[in-house]
């Protein structure tokens, strides 16, 4: 995150410092004096009843109580427990509010995020929640605040390095979480900016030619033969292509934006997959899920499970799984009756409207032929160590004007997204999917979760397995949502949303089984049009692949596919390469025994991957980094979908005119690129690695590194930070390992987050795990105990059962009124 520490270098050498002069004895005290207690008693004003807290061998509490308002309140306590700083970091972000921790480095970052409006949205959210909703956060923020007010002088090491105390945790600091996830998820509006630039430098053929569309032969998470949909009228897929020169976006801000919040990391994506049990050993459904976000550290996940001891209409839930610190209820999992899991649909829910504002009062804007104010905000950034910035954010009816945030963009342009433009009712939906018993009682909990738009795949333990697509997704009256476009004319408006009903789903379906991997949904027959914008088919091909090939299929069989790193762009790639002319140079011929021997996996150990994936990276820009800026290329190269699917296809079409190189007289074939493409790998791995190919290794060059937002000032990394490690996989393998290249190395920024497979009935046996550990607190036992696991693609046990969590019993803490 661009220089965010830099403004607390002093602060932290003082440290340092500090803790040599005091010896190992004191800094180990000063680190671990805010580790959790989490044995005997702890009396919590605000508390009911007494709760219990069972945390078992991998610190997972497992949360006792009378009522939900005791469950809510206790998980608030422990996640404060266990995550307090990632916690008030992540309220930041929200917020807008960062340079008020780390300074003025931080200002751009929080000008876009407060121009946007992601805590005005949460405002409005809160205002207009119902008692139910409102009643979980407070009682949850109560829990939270416990912790706050009782260890002021106890907090974490991070709050010490910056000398900050948290305020109070409030309902709103959880909603505008639920805003960051949303765009972290749910938009496209800078592939809008990319097509934009792309079409004003080398026209709208070109443009569409380097932003290819999805396979029309899929796959899809429904396809034709397991259900029909009614067909799409054309006009309402109309492209926009005559839009006004909008300027040359400089994409620097919107990236350092995006890879504050992981976005646009090649992968960004997640797998699921449901099987009935007429395809598993045991009869019953077998369900497995492994989002794939950015890489942190700490997890962005905590596994808990919470207990009503009776459970009652009052007191509904028994529920264990992944849940958000800052966020109440259980995010995915399972409970007595369903289990559930999540990818990310990527619907298009954002649209850039280009503004037409009167020369005679710049605070109006037409629509229509007639003028309308625009609403105007103040907002104050408040700077550590400097003077606040004032900022003035106009609003028009398509939402905030973008502009001032866009470097390089000279036209007007306002920002329609669902999570800004009314109330959600997000955190209505999680508590009713936690309580749902069967598959309408989950449905109907699904109406209320509207962004961001998720694949949702269910299984019960009477063997239904099903599909749901829930969310707001925009009824446009014109266009495709690809590129921005008028907003004085009226015409291209959202006139509504899809229909609940009328969105995809699909219950036992006819093949037995369901796979997401943020492919297509539905083909284009389908009435409304959900996107332009879908990840490659790469992953959902091979899960689907994996689950055919077997009749029958076990939890083991769940496992290996899950940690499947079978590169099928690569493995196309291969065989193009292994059909180049090779010279008598041994270096080249040993690179092109290993090329040829390999089988496809990029496992970290092995030779090939890093040859291939070095050639691809080379290729890449050599065909398209000439023809267009700068900057746009800087944009382009970041989404990895857009180049992996345009190479496939140019790897096809060795006449294509993409393999010339405009700035030599001759003309150029697809072997002479691959050729030139291959031989720069070979040197680059050469220069880097020594010049035997069997130590090119993938592992070497490919490397995953849990870093703290701390952890880029030594000697604290070696404190904070873990890795870097040598991993399988890359962004477009099962299991996701998408990078970006960084000082010449393939740096890993998206990991499969969580994994999980669960056998409804078989509750005590669900197999987990997450990135790091359940701690965010160096030194503490739990801080990086599951990142090995993670690694090696191995599993905990998560026990759900009374008995089976007393057994699992590591520690017990009792939390008192």
């Amino acid at each position: 995150m661009k220089k965010t520490i830099i403004r607390v270098l002093a602060i932290l050498l003082g440290l340092v410092i500090l803790l040599i002069i005091v010896g190992a004895g004191a800094g180990y005290w000063y680190i671990t004096k805010s580790l959790p207690q989490v044995n005997g008693t702890l009396q919590l004003p605000g508390l009911k009843n007494p709760v219990t807290v069972i945390r078992d061998q991998n610190g997972v509490p497992h949360i006792y109580a009378d009522s939900t308002d005791d469950l809510y309140f206790a998980q608030g306590f422990v996640h404060a427990q266990d995550r307090m700083w990632q916690m008030e970091f992540n309220r930041h972000v929200g917020h807008g509010k960062l340079a008020e921790l780390f300074g003025e480095d931080l200002v751009d970052e929080d000008t876009f995020l407060r121009t946007m409006g992601l805590a005005r949205a949460a405002q409005r959210d809160l205002e207009t929640a119902d008692p139910a909703m409102r009643e979980s956060l407070e009682k949850y923020a109560q829990g939270v605040n416990a912790y706050l007010h009782s260890h002021q002088d106890n907090l974490p090491l991070e709050f010490n390095l910056i000398n900050a105390k948290p305020a109070d945790w409030t309902p709103l600091d959880t909603l505008v979480w639920g805003k960051v996830m949303a765009y972290d998820l749910g938009g496209n509006y800078d592939r809008e900016l990319l097509r934009a630039a792309l079409q004003k430098e080398l026209g709208a053929e070109q443009m569409r030619a380097l932003t290819p569309d999805y396979p029309a032969s899929g796959p899809f998470i429904i396809p034709s033969e397991v259900k029909s949909f009614a067909a799409r009228a054309n006009a309402s897929a109309a492209r926009a292509n005559a839009i006004p020169d909008i300027g040359s976006p400089k994409f620097s801000t919107l990236i350092a934006v995006n890879q504050l919040f992981n976005v646009f990391d090649e992968g960004i994506g997640s797998n699921n997959w449901v099987v009935d049990g007429t395809k598993t050993t045991t009869g019953k459904p077998l369900l497995a899920n492994d989002p794939h976000l950015g890489i942190q550290m700490p997890s962005v996940w905590y596994m808990n499970a919470l207990h009503c001891n009776t459970v009652s209409d009052a007191c509904p839930l028994n529920v264990a799984g992944y849940s958000f610190p800052g966020v109440p209820s259980i995010i995915l999992g399972h409970n007595d009756r369903i289990a559930w899991g999540v990818t990310n649909t990527g619907p298009d829910v954002q649209d850039l409207y280009i503004e037409k504002i009167n020369p005679a009062n710049p605070n109006q804007y037409e629509y229509m032929g007639k003028w309308e104010d625009m609403q105007l905000i103040n907002e104050t950034i408040h700077v550590k160590n400097a003077p606040d910035v004032n900022l003035v954010v106009k609003v028009t009816r398509h939402g905030p004007i973008m502009t001032d945030v866009l470097d390089g963009v000279t036209e007007p342009l306002a920002l329609q997204w669902t999570a800004t433009r009314e109330p959600s009712r997000l955190f209505a939906s999680v508590p009713k999917i936690n309580a749902a018993k069967n598959w309408d009682e989950f449905r109907a909990a699904l109406r209320d979760w509207d962004v961001p738009s998720q694949n949702f795949v269910y299984a019960d333990v009477d063997g239904n397995i099903g599909y749901q697509a829930p969310g707001n997704i925009p009824i446009r009256a014109q266009g495709d949502g690809t590129l921005p476009v008028p907003g004085w004319t009226g015409e291209y408006e959202w006139t509504g949303y899809i229909p609940f009903d009328e969105l995809p789903f699909v219950f036992n379906p006819s093949n037995h089984y369901i796979v997401t991997a943020n492919n297509q949904v539905v083909p284009n027959e389908y009435k409304y049009l959900l996107t332009k914008d879908w990840a490659a088919p790469y992953r959902a091909m091979r899960i689907e692949e994996l689950v055919r090939a077997k009749e029958k299929l076990s939890v083991d069989d769940f496992k290996t596919i899950q940690g499947d790193v079978y590169s099928i762009p690569l493995v196309k790639l291969q065989k193009f390469i292994q059909a180049l002319p090779t010279n008598d140079d041994s270096l080249t011929r040993l690179a092109m025994e290993l090329v040829n021997a390999w089988d496809g996996q990029m496992n970290r150990d092995a030779q090939a991957p890093a040859i291939l994936e070095a050639t691809y990276n080379a290729l890449v820009p050599d065909l398209f980094e000439k023809r267009m800026s700068a900057e746009t290329y800087k944009m382009f190269e970041t989404d990895g979908n857009n180049s992996r699917l345009l190479i496939d296809l140019l790897l096809d079409d060795p006449q294509s005119e993409w393999w010339d190189d405009p700035a030599t007289p001759g003309r150029e074939t697809r072997d002479d690129r691959l050729q030139a493409a291959y031989q720069e790998a070979l040197d680059f791995l050469g220069k880097n690695f020594g010049n035997a190919p069997s130590e090119w290794k993938w592992g070497r060059l490919h490397t995953a590194t849990f870093a703290h937002p701390f952890g880029s000032q030594k000697p604290l990394d070696r404190l904070l930070n873990v890795g870097p490690l040598a991993t399988d996989g890359h962004g477009f393998t099962i299991t996701n390992a998408g990078y970006r290249i960084e000082d010449n190395a393939y740096v890993q920024r998206t990991v499969s987050s969580m994994r999980h497979i669960i056998e409804p009935t078989n509750w005590d046996a669900v197999q987990w795990i997450h990135t790091t550990g359940q701690s965010g607190q160096a030194l503490s036992a739990h801080y990086s105990d599951l990142v090995p696991k993670w690694r090696d693609v191995k599993y905990e046990t998560l026990p759900f059962s009374r008995e089976a969590v007393e057994k699992a019993k590591v520690n017990l803490l009792n939390l008192t009124p």
